[in-house]
């Protein structure tokens, strides 16, 4: 695969241009830490590959005896490239690797097997070969290739299998795109092996990996910071989408409020307050976790759920996140409720967006209302029994 060292700089530049930029936009994530990996050792292997294109053909010793240590780096660093995609892609698609360090050990196994043949190459000519001109591909060439790219074909395969399980919209999208981005460099070799003057695997690597990159920002554009939840530009996006779309089941649209959440803040602070916030999430995620359902942070301590069922389904689901309630206030210093009202698309003059999410609104606050007379009741109740 021999690419002009002024396209290797190019790419260089434009990849450290986007890590710096990058940096300084979004600090500290997981995602963006293990993503900017695989750029670095891209960029790492594109500058073995540009030095030693640029000292291909000398006989001086000296520049030699550097290209081949360039030759190794190239190898090496191309191996752990796709490791690191592998890593990030475990990551994103929620795979829980990290608990079995057997796994984990199975998982580098390659990449140390593959770099071991790199480092002996002098010796054995296995994967590839020097004179003093230029460099010759060994008797198992093939089984370096297959290595490095048999990370992005398994992490295409994990990819595929979570988006066909998966039923969170967000996670879905995400999915489907890491299992296309890994595609589409095993694309490219095979068009090298076909037409092997096209060298078209560095391109479409950068492309995955610049489309990857914009789809992360994307995610942290239309995502909830604090619950991880879509935030509420994306709840309009979606919420456009599938009212437009033909309907085959109901399309209900769900409001979820945190009674009395101000007086957690104020009692229990506002980390405690987030907490809450981040736990309640938590809940709707698990209640509605085999559905389709679209879940968002509508703003505050108010959350949304687009979905598409029947009426009594819903009620089941709404019974699940009230018997969550219960079991998480118990284990609490404090009672942690909700009000909610939901509207169905079509139905009770809710034919527009505008006029659904006042519907669930208004249906909201009313279940509200109704709980804090039930709570002055009970009390008054209580304080007549107290004075008997």
């Amino acid at each position: 695969m021999k690419i002009g060292a002024d396209i290797n700089i190019f790419v260089i530049i434009l990849l450290a241009l986007i890590i710096l930029i990058g940096k300084t936009a979004v600090q500290g994530q997981k995602n963006f830490k293990l993503f900017y990996r695989v750029m670095v050792f891209f960029i790492l292997t594109l500058t073995a590959g540009s030095f030693y294109f640029i000292m291909e053909g000398s006989t001086l010793k000296g520049v030699v005896l550097f290209s081949y240590f360039m030759m190794i780096a190239f190898y090496v660093f191309g191996a752990m490239s796709a490791y690191s995609w592998f890593i990030f892609v475990l990551h994103e698609t929620e795979v829980n690797w990290s608990c079995n360090s057997s796994i984990r050990k199975l998982y580098i196994l390659p990449l140390i097997f593959q770099c071991s043949l790199v480092m002996v190459y002098a010796t054995t000519h296995w994967l590839l070969y020097f004179n003093q001109r230029n460099f010759y591909l060994g008797s198992i060439y093939i089984l370096q290739c297959l290595l490095i790219f048999g990370y992005l074909f398994t992490g295409a395969c994990i990819s595929f299998i979570k988006y066909l399980k998966e039923n969170r919209y967000s996670q879905e999208k995400n999915c489907f795109f890491l299992c296309l981005f890994s595609l589409l460099p095993l694309l490219g070799m095979v068009i090298d092996i076909i037409f092997p003057s096209v060298n078209s695997v560095l391109p479409f690597l950068v492309f995955s990996i610049i489309m990857q990159y914009l789809n992360l920002m994307k995610k942290e554009i239309f995502q909830d910071p604090l619950t991880k939840l879509n935030n509420r530009r994306e709840f309009q996006r979606h919420l456009i989408k599938v009212t437009k779309s033909m309907r085959k089941e109901d399309v209900f649209l769900i409001f979820f409020d945190i009674n009395d959440f101000k007086g957690i803040n104020d009692t229990f602070g506002h980390v405690e307050g987030d907490r809450a916030l981040v736990m309640i999430s938590q809940i709707l995620t698990t209640a509605f976790s085999n559905t389709k359902a679209f879940i968002a942070r509508y703003g505050g301590d108010e959350f949304a759920v687009i979905l598409k069922k029947e009426e009594a389904e819903i009620l089941s689901y709404l019974k699940k996140v009230d018997a969550s309630l219960a079991t998480l206030s118990a284990s609490l210093p404090y009672n942690i409720s909700l009000s909610v009202g939901y509207s169905i698309y079509g139905e009770e003059n809710a034919n527009t967006i505008e006029s659904l999410i006042q519907s669930a609104d208004k249906k909201m606050y009313g279940n509200k209302e109704e709980q804090k007379k039930t709570i002055c009741e009970s009390d008054s109740m209580e304080s007549f029994h107290s004075t008997q």
